[in-house]
């Protein structure tokens, strides 16, 4: 693996938080006795995403996948040998997760990799699901407080963001990160995407749009401190690249920023998991 067995939790951490700055300030309002196994856990997804999106070639991508089914296994059995399984195998509530339910999560992360193109927003996001779905109802499970159909909304929409920021990369890796249906409604082919026009800002205007939208809708109170921040951070961000000359870019540096309402919806987050 990439990881040396050896390496400080607070090295992933700082991947993790590089890759969504947000998540750095939300884990100061987690509670101190959870805040450890709760960034292990972020930290967990966030290695297990970058194999299935990230990781360009197949076969690298699936004997890393297969590699953390093992290692999440030996954990179980009190036999970790990654830090972060190392901080997770002393949850009490991880050894009473069955095998089955981290070859769930293994076997959607591997359904990211060449996926069939999405008829619609709602079979785009069930793709996304398959891998989030498990991973949101494991996190629940460890974390109570947290309700696993909020949770599943918050990261399946937050993949569908990220995926059309990095447009070009999840075209070059095979993958159609918008609808067929709202191509049709704009005229555009899968080719016509990897190129600015009038059209393709139209859509992906709409498409930002609509997101923004579903992330409004999420019940934030119900997503956890990191759930919450997420789906503000990313409203604010789908909004703000709905309204731009150019989508994409504004997009990707919103990225790079923390929105206040972000901040706060953490900070309440928080407060209310203290109450």
């Amino acid at each position: 693996m990439d990881a040396d067995s050896g390496a400080p939790l607070a090295s992933f951490e700082a991947k993790w938080t590089a890759f969504a700055p947000e998540f750095g300030l939300a884990l100061k309002f987690v509670s101190q006795r959870e805040r450890v196994a709760r960034s292990a856990f972020a930290c967990l997804v966030f290695e297990l995403e970058h194999a299935a999106y990230a990781t360009r070639d197949a076969e690298p991508a699936a004997i890393k996948l297969q590699w953390w089914a093992e290692e999440l296994t030996r954990a179980r059995e009190g036999a970790a040998r990654h830090p972060l399984t190392q901080v997770l195998a002393a949850h009490p509530a991880f050894t009473a997760l069955a095998p089955t339910r981290w070859y769930a999560v293994i076997r959607g992360a591997l359904a990211q990799r060449d996926p069939e193109p999405a008829a619609d927003s709602a079979a785009l996001l069930e793709t996304y699901a398959a891998l989030y779905r498990p991973l949101a109802a494991i996190e629940t499970e460890l974390f109570p407080g947290i309700e696993a159909q909020t949770l599943t909304r918050v990261l399946t929409l937050s993949r569908a963001l990220r995926e059309t920021a990095s447009l070009a990369e999840s075209l070059h890796a095979g993958r159609l990160p918008l609808p067929l249906d709202t191509l049709a409604r704009h005229r555009l082919a899968r080719g016509d995407l990897m190129s600015t026009s009038a059209p393709q800002v139209a859509l992906l205007h709409e498409w930002l749009a609509w997101l923004a939208a579903e992330f409004r809708s999420v019940r934030t109170a119900q997503a956890g401190v990191l759930g919450a921040a997420a789906a503000v951070a990313n409203r604010v961000r789908a909004r703000a690249g709905s309204r731009a000359a150019d989508p994409l870019a504004e997009l990707n540096a919103a990225y790079t920023r923390v929105p206040f309402a972000a901040v706060w919806a953490a900070w309440r987050a928080g407060r209310r998991a203290r109450d």
